[in-house]
């Protein structure tokens, strides 16, 4: 793992890089947060400017439409509430084996068993964040370093945990 090194020359420990990698996932859940705030006041804006046309009906099934995109950003919202929740509690200390709070080096990929967000770089290295019920953390939870499992026809081997 080619993170940054102190001016002693030592890597940076497993719980320096978690923490690291917490404050960036919230961060990058605030940015989703305020975006879909940001959505849902545009929504609420057009539903208040809209105006009564002659054409009943088209009013109606247009504010429909508002409610129907409104309640699926709020169902979204929610959702990216529970994930900042999530990794304001989750687990930073160190981990043996593969569950929630460990981050994982496998063979080219680094993962952070957390909450679902995808991609996130990290001192020019690339986290895959993923939940406990990933199918590839089914796979290997419980497993330990140097453990192995097959996923999608392929061999995968644990080579660190943090």
């Amino acid at each position: 793992m080619n993170f940054k090194q102190d001016e002693a020359g030592a890597f940076e420990t497993g719980l320096a890089i978690k923490r690291k990698l917490q404050q960036a996932a919230l961060a990058m859940v605030q940015e989703k947060m305020d975006d879909l705030n940001d959505q849902i006041a545009a929504l609420h804006e057009a539903s208040q400017s809209e105006t009564k046309s002659s054409a009943g009906d088209k009013y109606e099934t247009g504010r429909e439409s508002i409610n129907q995109s409104r309640s699926l950003l709020e169902i979204q919202l929610s959702l990216i509430g529970q994930w900042r929740n999530k990794l304001k509690k989750i687990r930073i200390g160190s981990i043996s084996q593969v569950s929630e709070g460990a981050l994982i080096e496998l063979s080219g990929a680094l993962i952070w068993v957390a909450v679902p967000l995808g991609k996130l770089e990290l001192e020019g290295r690339e986290i895959q964040l993923v939940s406990e019920n990933s199918p590839l953390i089914q796979v290997l939870v419980s497993k330990r370093e140097g453990e192995g499992a097959v996923f999608r026809g392929q061999q995968i081997e644990i080579l660190k945990i943090w």
